[in-house]
C-alpha cells in the first residue's frame, strides 16, 4: 500500500513518472476513464479550499468515479475528533481517501490505518500536490529542472517545504528569502540537505530577497497573513518588477494562490508576461490524475 503524505515519500524516479504521467493526463484528459468506475473518492476536508477541490473532483470524474465528502461535522470521528479508527471502515467503501487537513500527524496516523490508498492534498507543513503542479510547470518552460534555479520569496509555507524536499529528487536549487521568524521548518530543512548532498541539489536559505532572486530562472510567491501589520513587516518581500528583473534572463513567474495583488506581488508582475499563474493553476488537475493513478494502480513501485 502506497500513500502520498509528502514530497520525501518518493524518490527520483517515482517523481519523474508522476510528472511524465501528469504531462500525459494534460495531452490525454481522458485517458484513463475507467480506473475509477462504480467506485468512490472521499475528500475528508477540515480545510476546505476550492482551488484545490475543484480540480480534484475533476479528477475523480475524468477516472470515472464519483467524489464524495466529508469533514468535521460528519459523525464517525472519534471522541478526540481525530480520524484514526474510521479509516479501515472508509476502506470498505471507497477506493482512495484525499485529506484536506491541518495536522501532518493525524494524516500520518490515518494513512498507517487506512487499507485504501491517502493522498495529502494540503497539510499545514506539506502541499505534495501544488508541488507537483509547480514541477510540471516549471518543466514546460524550463525544461529539465537540473542546474536550474527557483526562488520562493516571503514567509515558508507547506509549499517551501514541499519544495524543499523536491530538491534532492530534481537536481534544483531552491532559494527561499524569508524573514528569520518566517523561514523554513529546521527539520525539514536539515533531512532535505541530507538528502541532496551528491545529487546536485541545493538549497539556499536567506533573509534577502534580491540575493535569492540572482540568476533565478524562476521565481514564486504564496499568500501572505491577512493584516495590515503583516503585510507592512512583509514589503520588503514583495515580489515587484524590480525584483523580478533582478533574477537572470526571462525568468517566469509563479504564485500559489489565492492572490493579493499590491500585498505580495505587484499587479505588473502577475498580470505579466513573466506570469505562468494561470498555467500553475490548471496542472493541479493533470498532477492529480497522476497521482490518483499511481496511487489505485500501485505504478510507483514499478517505476524504480
Amino acid at each position: 500500500m502506497r500513500h502520498l503524505l509528502r514530497i520525501a515519500d518518493l524518490d527520483r524516479h517515482e517523481l519523474r513518472f508522476l510528472l511524465d504521467r501528469a504531462d500525459h493526463f494534460k495531452a490525454r484528459p481522458l485517458a484513463a476513464p475507467g480506473l475509477l468506475r462504480r467506485r468512490t473518492v472521499l475528500m475528508y476536508c477540515t480545510r476546505p479550499c476550492a482551488r484545490i477541490r475543484v480540480p480534484i473532483e475533476t479528477a475523480v470524474a475524468r477516472l470515472g468515479g464519483t467524489p464524495l465528502h466529508a469533514g468535521p461535522g460528519t459523525r464517525g470521528r472519534g471522541r478526540e475528533g481525530r480520524l484514526g479508527e474510521p479509516s479501515q471502515v472508509i476502506g470498505a467503501y471507497t477506493a482512495l481517501v484525499v485529506l484536506q487537513i491541518s495536522d501532518d500527524a493525524e494524516a500520518v496516523r490515518f494513512a498507517r490505518a487506512a487499507h485504501v490508498p491517502v493522498l495529502n492534498a494540503l497539510t499545514d507543513d506539506h502541499h505534495p500536490l501544488q508541488t507537483l503542479a509547480d514541477l510540471m510547470t516549471l518543466r514546460e518552460h524550463l525544461g529539465d529542472l537540473r542546474g536550474r534555479k527557483l526562488a520562493c520569496v516571503g514567509p515558508a509555507s507547506n509549499v517551501t517545504h514541499s519544495l524543499i524536499e523536491a530538491v534532492a529528487l530534481t537536481g534544483l536549487t531552491l532559494a527561499v528569502a524569508a524573514p528569520e521568524d518566517a523561514g523554513p521548518d529546521p527539520a525539514v530543512l536539515a533531512r532535505a540537505e541530507e538528502a541532496a548532498s551528491g545529487g546536485g541539489g541545493k538549497v539556499i536559505v536567506t533573509p534577502d530577497p534580491y540575493e535569492a532572486v540572482k540568476e533565478a530562472d524562476a521565481v514564486c510567491t504564496g499568500a501572505w497573513p491577512v493584516s495590515t501589520a503583516a503585510t507592512a513587516a512583509l514589503a520588503p518581500y514583495r515580489v515587484t518588477a524590480d525584483l523580478l528583473a533582478a533574477a537572470g534572463p526571462d525568468p517566469i513567474f509563479l504564485h500559489h494562490l489565492p492572490l493579493r495583488r499590491g500585498a505580495e506581488v505587484e499587479a505588473v508582475v502577475v498580470d505579466g508576461p513573466a506570469s505562468r499563474v494561470l498555467a500553475q493553476a490548471a496542472n493541479l488537475l493533470p498532477a492529480a490524475q497522476a497521482v490518483m493513478e499511481a496511487l489505485l494502480t500501485n505504478r510507483l513501485a514499478a517505476s524504480r
